[in-house]
């Protein structure tokens, strides 16, 4: 019986009725700021749930369209220059070949065979060699 031993109550948890209250008293107070707070919010949360659901059925909202579709524009070429790997080639105003590298390529470098390399392979002269 060692309760009878901790006489006078020296315990503050265990059975202090007034520390339970004020507790009880708080978490009632937060599950209404919770409650007042879902309720101010449910009219945006319903509003962000049918964009969603319209997207997802494939109804993109015209805002929404016309937002993605300037992003696209302004982002375009950054995109394709980080992520594409393409060349293109051309001939210039004075009739010579040449070809357009993006700068993600700067370790593959560009030669021409009997030019700047030569190849046992191809000996013959205008063949293009990637390196890297």
């Amino acid at each position: 019986m060692s309760f009878l031993n901790d006489f006078p109550h020296v315990r503050q948890y265990d059975g202090d009725l007034g520390w339970l209250i004020r507790k009880c008293g708080s978490v009632i107070t937060a599950v209404e700021a919770l409650e007042e707070w879902k309720n101010s919010s449910q009219a945006t949360i319903d509003g962000l749930n049918a964009i969603l659901n319209m997207i997802r059925a494939g109804n993109l909202p015209a805002d929404i369209a016309a937002g993605i579709k300037e992003w696209i524009v302004n982002n375009f070429y950054d995109i394709v220059g980080d992520m594409a790997k393409m060349v293109f080639f051309g001939l210039t105003d004075s009739g010579y070949f040449v070809a357009y590298i993006p700068e993600s390529w700067d370790d593959i470098d560009f030669k021409t065979t009997g030019w700047d390399i030569t190849l046992a392979i191809q000996p013959e002269y205008g063949h293009l060699v990637l390196e890297y």
